[in-house]
């Protein structure tokens, strides 16, 4: 009986196993077995804890490789790449993602390691090419097994680079991936509309939306010192999927600031932009006449965020979600 190493959601243990002291990628002597997936899938499906051992011979390969005694990062992710090459069936995707899923169980740092799990996807006839398909496949398996794992790693892919595009930037114009991920990776971005009186409330507002993990954007937070504010205010209007244009008793008596004027080119923007419109999710900060509420804005549905925050903020969350299902079968249609 003899040595192993494996997950235990921690780390690396040892546990006694009956064959592969060295793992299964290494032979005794430190050297890389010459293998095929299909040789390689079948050690591990006769291998106690098979699927923790790959994981952490994977996670081994793909690492950085700061030890000086181990061969060098690109040599041991390419051997990773012919390793997994021919990996191609259903079958193969489930166990690829049941792998990615145990290294993801480590701390922080494995996400990177992760990351190059799908970076080093390789296809073509000399493995040139990123294999977007299969990375699209594992990816959305992933999904089934863990669901934060998958959020913490597509997050992580934003700083890999193909060429001149980022990873997550190929995955997304793939198509491939499900709707849960294409909103992951093109993350929604809402702005904030109000008055400076009510800056406090909407400051927490925009607290709660940021740790939902909504890309918001709120312009005394977000403006750099020396930028022109108007023009920035306009642009990230512009480039948002959503505002959330926020009323209460005191902006509805100002009639004057830039609050005014804002709501304008927002009423603008709902009519201007036909291939993306800009959806309006008005909330009453408080209680107001609902008869002064500004043109444009008055046959919406108002959320009420006096009654309690983060009910508003499920809302809010609901509406977005439900929105871009919309907007996605419209768009497949």
């Amino acid at each position: 009986m003899l040595n192993m190493k494996a997950f235990n959601g921690f780390g690396v243990i040892d546990i006694k196993i009956f064959e592969y002291e060295k793992g299964l990628v290494w032979d005794e002597n430190d050297n890389f077995i010459i293998q095929g997936w299909n040789e390689l899938k079948e050690k591990i499906k006769n291998t106690h804890a098979g699927t923790g051992i790959i994981a952490a011979d994977f996670d081994e390969l793909l690492r950085y490789g700061q030890n000086p005694l181990i061969s060098p990062p690109e040599r041991r992710r390419t051997h990773f790449t012919k390793l997994v090459e021919n990996a191609n069936l259903d079958e193969d995707i489930e166990l690829l993602s049941e792998i990615l899923a145990i290294i993801l169980i480590k701390p922080w740092r494995t996400n990177i390691h992760a990351g190059w799990f799908i970076y080093y996807l390789r296809t073509g006839k000399d493995l040139e090419l990123f294999d977007v398909d299969r990375a699209c496949r594992i990816l959305n398996e992933l999904w089934n097994i863990n669901e934060y794992a998958t959020r913490v790693l597509l997050f992580t892919l934003d700083n890999f680079i193909w060429g001149d595009t980022k990873v997550s930037k190929l995955l997304e114009e793939s198509k491939l991936l499900r709707k849960e991920l294409r909103h992951i990776v093109n993350s929604t971005k809402v702005f904030i509309s109000y008055s400076r009186i009510d800056k406090d409330i909407v400051f927490q507002l925009y607290g709660k939306l940021d740790e939902y993990g909504v890309e918001v954007w709120m312009d005394t937070e977000d403006i750099l010192p020396g930028e022109e504010w108007k023009i920035k205010i306009r642009q990230k209007l512009e480039e948002s999927e959503f505002v959330i244009v926020c009323f209460s008793k005191q902006s509805m008596k100002n009639t004057t600031g830039y609050f005014q004027e804002e709501l304008q080119l927002i009423r603008e923007l709902m009519i201007s932009r036909c291939q993306s419109p800009l959806f309006c999710i008005p909330i009453a900060i408080d209680e107001f006449d609902r008869k002064i509420t500004p043109n444009g804005f008055d046959e919406k549905h108002i959320i009420d965020l006096y009654e309690n925050m983060d009910t508003c903020i499920s809302k809010i969350r609901d509406t977005i979600v439900k929105y871009r299902n919309l907007t996605d079968v419209a768009l497949e249609t």
